[in-house]
């Protein structure tokens, strides 16, 4: 860095988040928090309609780091760019999605303003990222029941009820579950039958629900929960599996396949659509790892 005026970079979204999530709502008292520690912010907005390289466009060394407002989809949308590019900044992330997954694992807290306080009081840390078909995963890679369910809910309703959304759209969704053909190869283990629900995680939660409760996003490892199907009827597993994922118990029943590994194939003889931090993922077969260390995340 000179002796000038550090440089940070903000890109956010405004349509994500609301009320007191809202980061349109906080934005100038962001920039005067940077001001005042002596670093010019400047700010962007993203637009997922244009090349997201010109979000990223004449950041160099003399940027202190890049910060970045939004849900896990819009995370997802910079660090993927910033991969493509090869530009090595820290990232620091306010939390104003309706989830934010991947801020709460990293310990970012739920008001922007206090989390903009975390990332210019903290330091950069090693942090992991998944990788699936050459395509990146902040928090979760998935497909089956619910795992679509971000995707297909309007913008406005999760700005208007923000997580329940999620229960919402996910009980539209139970109608039309249906058992999985999948063939699981890892470097724990290998798996093969019909399943209900797969979930690779980088992360720790998926809406805000705990499922992944051993994963941690610095641990060089993806955790991965297949509800099975077959083994009883889905309405009898789901007692099970919702005492499992909620903390009972050190073992998950018998319904439940819960390993972690850094590498993993996955493939099914149906088409089935997949779901990359909220947004439309690969199509069938797939090919994951563990990118250990590969950001540098401004985290508690």
């Amino acid at each position: 860095m000179s002796n000038e005026m550090k440089k940070a970079r903000l890109i956010y979204n405004p349509r994500s988040g609301l009320g007191i999530t809202s980061i349109t709502m906080s934005l100038e008292r962001i920039v005067e928090l940077y001001a005042s520690r002596g670093i010019e912010l400047e700010a962007r907005e993203i637009d997922f309609e244009s090349e997201a390289a010109l979000l990223l466009a004449g950041l160099d060394e003399n940027y202190d780091h890049l910060l970045i407002a939004g849900g896990d989809g819009t995370v997802n949308y910079v660090v993927s760019e910033m991969l493509r590019e090869g530009l090595d900044l820290p990232i620091g992330i306010i939390p104003s999605g309706t989830a934010n997954d991947f801020a709460s694992a990293i310990g970012m807290r739920s008001n922007p303003i206090d989390a903009c306080r975390q990332v210019l009081e903290c330091k950069p840390q090693l942090t992991d990222i998944g990788e699936v078909n050459g395509q990146c995963f902040v928090n979760v890679f998935s497909f089956g029941l619910f795992t679509n369910v971000s995707q297909h809910t309007p913008t406005l309703l999760k700005n208007a009820i923000g997580k329940a959304a999620y229960v919402v759209g996910g009980a539209i969704d139970f109608v039309k579950m249906h058992p999985i053909p999948i063939e699981i190869l890892s470097d724990d283990g290998d798996w093969s039958g019909n399943a209900l629900i797969v979930l690779v995680f980088n992360g720790k939660t998926a809406g805000n629900f705990p499922l992944a409760k051993m994963a941690e996003v610095d641990d060089g490892y993806l955790d991965v929960l297949v509800l099975k199907a077959g083994v009883v009827p889905a309405l009898a597993a789901a007692p099970a599996f919702l005492h499992y994922i909620f903390g009972g118990g050190e073992e998950p029943p018998r319904d439940v396949l819960h390993f972690r590994c850094s590498r993993i194939s996955i493939s099914s003889s149906l088409s089935e659509p997949t779901d990359v931090d909220g947004q439309p993922g690969p199509d069938l077969p797939v090919e994951m790892y563990c990118r250990a260390g590969a950001l540098r995340v401004i985290r508690p």
